[in-house]
């Protein structure tokens, strides 16, 4: 057996946690000498501790930590609480560097405050389409980037071999990121004739008369360095925003690869007092 400061050099864990653990009754030794006091652990006892850092590092409580370690937990249950932690520990990180990203698209943005340029805004009439489409309303661009994949599947037997170009509706009179109502749909021309469909809808994409149309290449959660440029216009023209806005994608988005989007941001705009 070892005493406490040789087992804690052979487990790579502290003397002051193995006491700590030892009071409040988590890992206690093999055996204390009861006339000096002296602790001693057996080899075996590291499989024990080994469990407790696990469960430690995956973020459970002491408490919890205990009521797992009286099931007998053995390592593939530990693997499958690594794997389910692995996978909130990765969406989280996803979500602070898009968060990071967007900080930094919003400072660049400040830089370029006198330069933003609307040049590259068209204005331009667009043609009623007909739509095969999916809305909800949604959490986050994520949740609407998963509404594609749901919108595909149940789309893809309706549509035609050369696939159809895919259009979002922000329906929402204002801009709530937790709470996007949006439509993604396909559109398709009059040849294609889909039946009635449990989820789909089959509807008309009015025409706009004048839409301001810019291209937006990146994620939507960037959107807003483009959107700038749209109220530049409009201060400019004097114009005003009128309907919601729509995401015409120039190319098939690939979910993976989002921040390579080519994205056609168009707004509906009325001249002023129209």
């Amino acid at each position: 057996m070892f005493r406490i400061g040789d087992f804690s050099r052979i487990a790579r864990v502290s003397a002051r946690l193995l006491r700590f653990y030892e009071e409040i009754g988590l890992f206690v030794p093999a055996h204390a000498d009861p006339h000096t006091g002296y602790r001693y652990y057996k080899v075996a006892q590291l499989a024990e501790l080994n469990r407790i850092i696990v469960l430690k590092e995956l973020g459970f409580s002491l408490d919890q930590v205990r009521d797992i370690l009286q099931s007998k937990v053995g390592p593939a249950e530990l693997r499958s609480l690594l794997l389910v932690r692995r996978g909130d520990a990765e969406r989280a990180l996803a979500a602070e560097s898009q968060r990071l990203r967007h900080i930094e698209t919003r400072i660049a943005q400040l830089e370029s405050a006198g330069s933003l340029c609307d040049e590259d805004i068209v204005v331009r009439s667009e043609p009623a389409r007909r739509l095969l489409s999916l809305r909800r309303t949604v959490a986050s661009f994520a949740a609407a980037r998963a509404l594609i994949v749901e919108l595909r599947e149940a789309a893809r037997p309706l549509l035609p071999r050369g696939g159809s170009p895919l259009i979002a509706i922000a329906h929402s009179p204002q801009f709530e990121q937790e709470e996007i109502d949006v439509e993604f749909g396909f559109a398709i021309g009059d040849d294609v004739r889909p039946g009635p469909h449990p989820v789909l809808q089959l509807r008309e994409l009015e025409a706009v008369d004048r839409m301001a149309v810019c291209v937006r290449v990146g994620l939507p959660e960037d959107a807003h360095l483009v959107t700038a440029r749209i109220g530049r216009f409009l201060e400019a023209t004097g114009d005003a925003l009128s309907g919601p806005g729509r995401e015409y994608f120039l190319q098939p988005p690939d979910l993976e690869r989002m921040h390579e989007a080519v994205v056609e941001m168009q707004f509906p705009i009325r001249r002023a007092g129209a």
